[in-house]
């Protein structure tokens, strides 16, 4: 026996009405000007939800718990008055972009960030801010899928590099895009530690310690950086599975590109000029290419390729892989080394 018709249409409208329920409320953007209490906004704001900061200046340590975009126009400046994290970023799917972000506080200890992205934030979008006077500019922390896009990053000009932090510190985290960013004055630029599957590209890392430091991290692109003006230029230390094209690494205090403890890479079309070593090799083993690419006259008029004694020559593959011209070079590395 088939049911009644009114039960069936209202078991349909039921149904609808349930759905209607699940589907997500129409975002909102709400604005926040000078006086206003942009803590409060965002608290009130719900997931998906856009918070714009008019142009002014606001004093705030900022949490950001849930998805939503915090979007300056024409360019706000947000101050954590030298007292820990400027913004704290700990839900996933938050975009910060437009604003000025600064005077994180100073403590080492306390990793103080102008935005601190913490563990779970993942798919945090941070897109075309001037992140200025931070200790560290962007400290990311097991966020997976993280996107620091035309950033503009500058440290603590006035103190030495050992009491600065990183522009972007990056650790345990997998498929980062960190891509078009100016980065100087900060202890490294890039700080790249336990992490995997990234992009490095279009960047600009200048008067600082490292232009990059990077450690224990596997599969990553690095193309068409710049790094000069620095002590070091790219280096890449404990690592596996790198492409590194394209890159552009003069004027460097020391070495302009080093490779140390280098597994499965691949090393090309990179330009060195202008710094005291070009390139410094020690235990770079296993597959891929190495063709050294355009190695320019370094400081003192040499063509330099360093490399510690006990390495010997590039071993295994790599080294056969090696040009004509870049085997020469290096059969009169005892020559050419400092």
């Amino acid at each position: 026996m088939k049911p009644p018709l009114a039960a069936t249409t209202f078991t349909a409208l039921v149904a609808l009405a349930a759905c209607l329920l699940a589907l997500p409320a129409h975002a909102a953007t709400v604005q926040v000007r000078p006086g206003q209490d942009l803590q409060a906004a965002i608290q009130a704001a719900k997931p998906g939800d856009t918070v714009e900061v008019l142009r002014g200046a606001y004093r705030v340590n900022l949490r950001i718990d849930k998805a939503l975009t915090l979007r300056g126009i024409d360019r706000p400046t947000l101050s954590g008055g030298q007292t820990g994290n400027t913004i704290r970023v700990i839900a996933p799917d938050v975009v910060i972009e437009g604003l000025i972000v600064r005077d994180s506080g100073t403590s080492l200890k306390d990793q103080n960030a102008g935005i601190y992205i913490y563990p779970g934030a993942h798919r945090a979008v941070v897109r075309h801010n001037d992140l200025t006077y931070n200790l560290f500019g962007l400290w990311i922390e097991k966020a997976n899928d993280v996107q620091v896009l035309h950033n503009t990053i500058t440290g603590l000009r006035d103190v030495g590099s050992s009491q600065r932090g990183n522009g972007v510190q990056l650790y345990n985290t997998t498929g980062a895009r960190i891509e078009g960013n100016h980065i100087s004055f900060v202890r490294d630029a890039l700080y790249v530690d336990v992490s995997h599957h990234a992009v490095f590209r279009g960047n600009k890392l200048h008067h600082s310690r490292y232009g990059t430091h990077y450690m224990n991290s596997y599969y990553n692109l690095w193309e068409d950086n710049d790094t000069y003006y620095n002590r070091g230029g790219l280096a890449l230390m404990e690592v596996r599975d790198q492409v590194v094209r394209n890159n552009r690494a003069w004027g460097n205090t020391d070495h302009g590109i080093m490779l140390r403890t280098m597994q499965d890479s691949v090393i090309e079309n990179n330009v060195v000029a202008e710094n005291n070593r070009g390139f410094f090799i020690y235990d770079v083993e296993h597959g891929g290419r190495a063709p050294v690419g355009r190695l320019h006259p370094q400081q003192g008029g040499q063509q330099r390729l360093h490399r510690q004694p006990r390495t010997g020559a590039l071993r295994g593959r790599t080294r056969r892989a090696l040009g004509r011209r870049q085997r020469q070079l290096l059969e009169q590395l005892p020559r050419l080394g400092s």
